[in-house]
């Protein structure tokens, strides 16, 4: 009899600390999945740099105009 609660204990404790693992893996990939948002959500300084050099090859910005803002965003 004693022998029966424990192997359903065992397994009990088995079945719990199985659960938790998978729990914290869904966890984990969660994170990093919203990182990942973040990430490609936020642009660069080199992102923006490029889009400036752009607007000064379009005559929209002048050079001091680019280099002021340039160095603005590398501060």
């Amino acid at each position: 009899m004693i022998w029966l609660l424990l192997v359903i204990l065992l397994i009990v404790a088995i079945v719990a600390i199985s659960r938790s693992g998978k729990k914290s893996k869904l966890e984990t990939e969660k994170l990093m999945t919203e990182t990942e948002v973040l990430r490609n959500s936020v642009p660069s300084v080199a992102d923006e740099i490029t889009k400036l050099k752009k607007l000064v090859d379009e005559g929209i910005l002048t050079q001091e105009e680019f280099e002021t803002k340039k160095k603005k965003l590398l501060e």
